[in-house]
């Protein structure tokens, strides 16, 4: 066999195996997915003009002796660009690239346009809002077409919303219309001036319309509203067949289901969702601070006493959030969100946790800060909290967490997540899984979460949920353990700023060793589409549990040439799709 063709067919089974799609045809020649852009290029400008575009990563001109500029650290900046996208790459796994071509829609004809020609051309789809999703499948190579859906912003506000083709007698409800262009700030902002709140993600940037809510979808203060994916009413949807289809649990109920979890950039271009807006909560709270152990043993103990507390009085709507732990640390960093309490009230919460190890200074140093404030005012924050957005002509009021910015240009060695059931909490086996975090935190960022769990949560929304097609081990999860490894603003392929390969590969094993003792002490519990495992081998299992059958049914049904091809999406793994 010829040395190009055995790297040919080498490569060919590597994405295979990974669930990608080949990005040249088997044993063939690569020029032919060049040759289709161009022809689809000629077929789109004749119909778009000017909003055919060639976009470009922000960073592709880095020169090797030139510092990272201040503008690759802002997040909305990357957000504005085409190429832009949120994390760099990870290791052995893909690299932020640019696509050869880009559809910049300013509305759903745009996008049919662009789904008609990809179809018929057999090109690589790639579909990107803000650009945040941590497997880059929202990041495509240069002879792929790029749906670019960031100029669809429109919101509107319902106040008596009901969906089409529903019974007459339904009642109506408040909702707000998120297009495929906003964020979630701009959809808080939003729903705070009226009065409301809608579920979304905890990170400012993050897309409100987008994979986000398709893959489920959890903020702060899930425990009480549920998911993104539970809270959508109505979504518009452009499917493989280059129709617009507005699809709730009247029309298309089936592909409705599909789009409530079954992850994004599956099933179509969703251009527009309605969500339910829920009364404003009165106050927003959190819970600062740290917990230092003095030795190994002691951390175990103080892992114990947390998730203790966690079962007994976090695991209800009042709380989200969690804590994070430094990779070889014995410290728990305390980022704890509470809603509708006061600081007093939440802090006698937690005195059964703070109160007996603060009679042990020396085995244990507690700082703890309890505050509140209008929950109205979130979405105005204080400096202290933020970075705001100061580009000229930014938007005013425009600003991300300061605890994201440790993701932004994040080029990730190793990053996993999974559930932590109920059942790991109780008596019997918390000891287990504190002893599971410990070991995980000795090499591994560790951060957990009560809010990625629907255990505990509200009953008013629990039917909403299990109409999701998420899996539904979620409903019982406690919360959801995340860990990861990165570095920082490096960008491959780019000399001087590329991330080292060792360093990527050491990191990668240190996070699968790390989750080795959690997997054990979690039987059941599955993962998260949106924040699982890139290399994950039982990917159907873990992100969709029973669901999956169905998911890959109605794939079929409005998507039968596999056209909207995703890592780990449903029907990745199947025959079709592009072969450029």
């Amino acid at each position: 066999m010829k040395r190009r063709q055995l790297l040919s067919e080498s490569a060919s089974a590597l994405l295979t195996a990974l669930g990608l799609p080949l990005l040249t045809q088997p044993g063939g020649r690569a020029g032919g997915g060049a040759n289709r852009l161009e022809t689809a290029r000629r077929a789109l400008r004749q119909r778009l003009g000017n909003r055919l575009i060639t976009p470009q990563l922000p960073w592709a001109n880095l020169r090797p002796d030139q510092p990272v500029p201040a503008q690759l650290k802002n997040p909305w900046y990357l957000v504005s660009q085409p190429g832009g996208t949120q994390s760099t790459g990870m290791a052995g796994a893909w690299s932020a690239q640019a696509s050869g071509l880009a559809v910049r829609a300013a509305s759903s004809n745009d996008v049919a346009a662009a789904v008609n020609v990809a179809r018929e051309q057999r090109l690589r789809l790639v579909v990107k809002g803000a650009g945040g999703d941590y497997f880059g499948r929202s990041s495509g190579p240069a002879n792929s077409l790029l749906i670019w859906t960031h100029d669809l912003n429109r919101i509107r506000l319902q106040g008596a919303f009901r969906p089409e083709g529903a019974p007459a007698d339904l009642p109506a409800v408040p909702a707000l219309e998120v297009s495929a262009g906003n964020t979630w700030l701009q959809a808080y902002q939003a729903a705070t001036a009226a009065g409301l709140y809608v579920q979304g993600g905890g990170c400012t940037t993050v897309g409100a319309c987008g994979g986000f809510t398709q893959g489920g979808g959890f903020g702060s203060y899930s425990k009480r509203f549920g998911s993104g994916a539970g809270n959508v009413l109505q979504l518009d949807v452009v499917t493989a067949d280059g129709q617009l289809r507005t699809v709730n649990a009247y029309r298309d109920p089936d592909l409705y289901w599909a789009l409530k979890g079954g992850g994004g950039g599956t099933f179509g271009v969703v251009v527009r969702q309605t969500l339910l807006a829920h009364p404003i909560p009165q106050l927003d709270g959190w819970l600062s601070g740290s917990i230092e152990a003095a030795n190994d043993a002691l951390f175990e103990e103080l892992l114990q006493r947390y998730l203790e507390l966690v079962r007994d009085a976090l695991v209800n709507p009042s709380w989200g959030e969690g804590v994070v732990i430094e990779p070889g640390q014995r410290r728990l960093q305390l980022g704890t969100a509470f809603l509708d309490l006061d600081a007093e009230a939440a802090e006698a919460i937690w005195q059964p946790l703070l109160e007996p190890l603060r009679r042990r200074p020396a085995d244990f140093r507690v700082q703890a800060r309890f505050r509140t404030q209008p929950f109205e005012r979130k979405w105005q924050p204080s400096g202290e909290s933020v970075f705001w957005d100061q580009r000229p002509g930014a938007p005013a009021g425009q600003f991300w967490w300061k605890g994201n910015q440790n993701e932004v240009g994040a080029f990730w060695g190793g990053y996993q997540g999974r559930g932590i059931p109920l059942d790991a909490l109780k008596a019997e086996s918390v000891a287990e899984l504190a002893r599971a975090f410990a070991a995980a935190s000795r090499q591994s960022f560790l951060l957990f979460q009560t809010n990625k769990g629907l255990a505990g949560m509200d009953t008013s929304g629990l039917e909403r949920e299990r109409a999701t097609s998420m899996n539904p081990a979620v409903l019982n999860n406690a919360g959801f353990v995340t860990l990861a490894r990165w570095v920082q603003y490096r960008y491959p392929g780019i000399p001087g700023h590329e991330p080292d390969a060792a360093e990527g590969a050491q990191q990668r094993q240190a996070v699968e060793a790390s989750m080795a003792p959690i997997r054990a002490a979690t039987p059941g519990a599955g993962s998260y589409v949106n924040e699982g495992d890139f290399f994950e081998p039982n990917w159907r299992e873990e992100f969709w549990g029973p669901h999956y059958p169905r998911l890959l049914a109605i794939k079929r049904r409005v998507d039968p040439t596999n056209l909207f091809r995703v890592h780990h999406g449903v029907g990745s793994d199947q025959a079709g799709g592009s072969t450029s």
